[in-house]
C-alpha cells in the first residue's frame, strides 16, 4: 500500500531522504515518505556573469547522456543566469582511455559478458582491484582532464559518470582543481565507485543510498534531489493522450519492453512471452542496437499487437500510455517510469552491476523481480490490474538538481601538502627498494656482474694443469676425496655446510681442499651471504681472499656480498656432470673444470672418466690451493 505523506517544497539547501519504494502507481508517483535535514552552508554566487557549469558525460549507456541532459534542462529552466557545456568526459581524458573505456565495454558485454561480471565482482570484492583501476585512470586521464578543466574555467563541475568521478575526485583532493565538485548516483549499488572522497555533493536519487555514500564520501556529502529525468515526464499526461498521439488503441492493455539505450537483456524472449497475452499490445524499444531491431521486426512482423521501435525521444508518452514497463537494466529508463508512475518488471538481467542494481530496486520494491517466464506474465498481469484500479498521488516535491548543483559548497578537504610529498617520497622509495630488491634478487644481469666482479673460468699457466672443482653432498666430501684419490686426481671439494672433522682430515690426508658454496637465494637469502661465506671461511681457516663455487643462478646481491666478504667466485669453463661425453673432449691448460656430483655411486664414475681423458691430453688434475703455492 502507497503511503503518501503531503510536503511542503523544501528549501534549496535542504537535503530531502527517501525511505520507501513504490509499486503500482500513476500520475506522476514517486518515492514519498521523506526527512529533511540542513547540510553545509552553500558558497556565495559570483556577484557578476553567468555561473558556468561544465558537465562531463560519457557515451557509455544512454542513462548518464540523458541524466547530463536533465541536469542542463534544470539549470536552463532556472530563474539564474547560467551558461552550461556539456562534454564528453572520457573523450577529455584521451583518446586511448575514451576508446579502452567505452569500446572496450561494449565489446565485453557482446563478446564476453561473464568477464565483465567477474572484473564488476572484484571491484566490489577486492581493494587492491579498485586500487589498481583508480591508479590506471588516473594516470592516464587526470592531466587531460584538468588541462580541459582549465581552459573552460567552470564555476562548478559535474560528472554523470563514475570513472569520470574517480578522476575529477583524484584533482579535487589534490588541489590541482578548486572549484565544487558534484557527482550524479543514478543507482543503488556499485557506490564505491560512484562515491568520491574527493567529491563535494553526490546527487542521490535513492535515499537508501544516503548512508553507504556519506560512509565513503564523509558526512554531508549526499544530497537527495528529484530525479534527473527530462522535464516531459514531470508534466501530467493522460493516458489516453498518449496512447492517441502514438497511435495505440485506446483500450487494452499496452506493455513496453525496453533494454536501455543498447538494448541489452532478453527483449526478445520478454517480448515472445507478452505477445502471447490477450488484448495487450507490445512495445519494444531495441535503443540503437540496429542488429536487435531488424531481427524483431521480422520475427515479428505476422503479428500485429507487437511494434518494434528503435531509439526513441517518445519516451515519456510511452511510459505514460503503458501499463507495466518491462526493463533490464534498472537504470534511468526505470527512474523516468517511476515518475510516470508506471509500474516496472524487472527481466532478461544483463551481467555486472546492472544486474545487481536491479536486484537492490526489487528489495527496497522500486520494481517487480521476474525471474521466469512465468513471473513476467504473472507481474505485468498484476501491473494491469493495479492501473486500472487506481491512480496515484503527484510527485512528492523534493530538491531539483539544479539548486543542488548552484549551492554546492566546499566540503572537501584537500590533502594536505606536507601528506602529497611524504605520499611521492614513499612512492618513489618503494619503487627504489623494489628495483633494488629486483636487481639484487636476479640473476639476469650477468654480463654486468661479470663487468664489476672477476669469475674465475681459466687460469692462465704454462703447466700442464687443469684445475678440478667438485660440487658434493654436504655428507659425501670425505667419499670424494677418497674417489679422487683412487683416480689419481687432486681437487677442491665444494659444499654448502662445512664438512665434519673427519671428513676434512680425509680430504687434508688425499692433499684435496675444502671450498664453501652458497645455495640458491631466493628473494631476499641474499642478504645473508656475506655472514654466511665469512663462517664458513673462517672454520675451513682460508685467507681472507678465497675461493668459493658460484651456486646455479647466482644473484647480483650474492656476488657482490660475497665479494666483500673477501670471496672470489668460481664458475668455471668446462661444467662436466655424470652424462657429460668426455671421451670427445679436449681439455686446454689452465681450464677450471667444475664437476657436479649427486652422492650416488654411478655419479662418481664421471671422475674416472675425467682422470682418463685428462691423461689422454698429459693433463694433471689440481685443487685451487695450488693456484697460491
Amino acid at each position: 500500500m502507497i503511503r503518501k505523506i503531503p510536503l511542503r517544497f523544501p528549501a534549496a539547501t535542504a537535503r530531502v531522504d527517501v525511505t520507501r519504494g513504490f509499486l503500482g502507481c500513476r500520475s506522476g508517483a514517486f518515492p514519498s515518505a521523506l526527512r529533511l535535514r540542513r547540510r553545509h552552508e552553500p558558497v556565495k554566487p559570483r556577484p557578476a556573469g553567468p555561473r558556468r557549469i561544465l558537465i562531463l558525460s560519457a557515451d557509455v549507456g544512454e542513462g548518464h547522456a540523458a541524466a547530463a541532459r536533465a541536469l542542463r534542462e534544470q539549470l536552463e529552466a532556472g530563474g539564474e543566469r547560467v551558461e552550461v557545456r556539456i562534454i564528453d568526459g572520457l573523450a577529455a581524458m584521451g583518446e586511448r582511455l575514451r576508446s579502452f573505456v567505452e569500446d572496450g565495454y561494449r565489446t565485453q558485454l557482446r563478446v564476453a559478458p561473464r568477464s565483465y561480471s567477474l572484473y564488476y565482482w572484484a571491484l566490489g570484492h577486492l581493494p587492491p582491484m579498485r586500487w589498481v583501476t583508480k591508479q590506471f585512470l588516473c594516470r592516464l586521464g587526470a592531466g587531460s582532464l584538468r588541462r580541459e578543466i582549465e581552459r573552460r574555467d567552470p564555476d562548478v563541475v559535474v560528472s554523470t559518470y563514475p570513472a569520470i568521478t574517480v578522476v575529477l575526485s583524484h584533482l579535487r583532493r589534490r588541489r590541482q582543481i578548486d572549484m565544487p565538485t558534484v557527482a550524479t548516483i543514478t543507482d543503488m549499488t556499485g557506490l564505491f565507485f560512484w562515491a568520491q572522497r574527493g567529491i563535494d555533493t553526490h546527487l542521490v536519487m535513492y535515499a537508501q543510498s544516503v548512508r553507504d555514500v556519506e560512509r565513503i564520501a564523509g558526512r554531508g556529502s549526499a544530497q537527495i534531489v528529484r530525479p534527473l529525468i527530462s522535464p516531459a515526464f514531470l508534466e501530467p499526461r493522460e493516458r489516453s493522450a498518449a496512447r492517441a498521439a502514438l497511435g495505440l488503441p485506446e483500450s487494452g492493455g499496452v506493455v513496453v519492453v525496453s533494454g536501455g539505450g543498447w538494448g541489452v537483456g532478453d527483449l526478445e524472449g520478454a517480448v515472445a512471452q507478452l505477445a502471447g497475452l490477450p488484448d495487450t499490445t507490445v512495445v519494444c524499444v531495441a535503443g540503437r542496437n540496429d542488429a536487435l531491431r531488424e531481427r524483431l521486426t521480422e520475427r515479428f512482423a505476422t503479428q500485429p499487437s507487437v511494434r518494434v521501435l528503435g531509439f526513441t525521444d517518445r519516451m515519456s508518452d510511452l511510459l505514460a500510455a503503458a501499463d507495466a514497463l518491462v526493463h533490464s537494466t534498472g537504470g534511468v529508463t526505470c527512474l523516468e517510469a517511476m515518475a510516470r508512475g508506471c509500474p516496472v518488471v524487472s527481466y532478461g538481467l544483463p551481467v555486472g552491476h546492472a544486474k545487481l542494481n536491479t536486484k537492490a530496486m526489487a528489495r527496497h520494491e522500486y520494481v517487480l523481480l521476474a525471474d521466469s517466464a512465468t513471473d513476467l506474465v504473472e507481474h505485468v498481469a498484476r501491473c494491469r490490474e493495479r492501473a486500472a484500479a487506481a491512480g496515484c498521488a503527484a510527485l512528492a516535491a523534493t530538491i531539483d538538481a539544479a539548486s543542488a548543483v548552484l549551492n554546492a559548497p566546499r566540503r572537501v578537504s584537500p590533502i594536505a601538502r606536507w601528506r602529497l610529498r611524504a605520499a611521492h617520497l614513499a612512492a618513489v622509495l618503494m619503487v627504489t627498494l623494489g628495483a633494488g630488491t629486483w636487481v639484487m634478487s636476479t640473476d639476469e644481469l650477468d654480463a654486468f656482474a661479470s663487468a664489476l666482479v672477476h669469475q674465475v673460468k681459466t687460469v692462465k699457466t704454462d703447466e700442464p694443469v687443469v684445475f678440478v672443482v667438485v660440487r658434493a653432498p654436504n655428507d659425501a666430501a670425505a667419499t670424494v676425496a677418497r674417489r679422487l684419490a683412487a683416480d689419481e686426481l687432486a681437487g677442491s671439494i665444494a659444499t654448502t655446510a662445512v664438512p665434519s672433522a673427519g671428513a676434512l682430515h680425509a680430504i687434508a690426508l688425499h692433499g684435496d681442499q675444502s671450498i664453501p658454496t652458497i645455495r640458491h637465494a631466493g628473494l631476499l637469502g641474499w642478504i645473508h651471504t656475506s655472514s654466511i661465506l665469512r663462517r664458513d671461511a673462517r672454520e675451513l681457516h682460508l685467507r681472507h681472499h678465497f675461493y668459493y663455487l658460484e651456486p646455479h643462478g647466482e644473484t647480483f646481491g650474492q656476488l657482490l656480498l660475497a665479494r666483500s666478504a673477501g670471496g672470489v667466485p668460481v664458475r668455471g669453463s668446462v661444467l662436466v656432470n655424470s652424462g657429460s661425453p668426455l671421451a670427445s673432449h679436449h681439455f686446454n691448460r689452465g681450464d677450471v673444470v667444475v664437476v657436479t656430483v649427486s652422492g650416488s655411486r654411478s655419479s662418481y664414475r664421471v671422475l674416472a672418466r675425467l682422470a682418463d681423458r685428462l691423461a689422454a691430453d698429459g693433463l694433471v688434475g689440481l685443487p685451487l690451493s695450488a693456484l697460491s703455492a
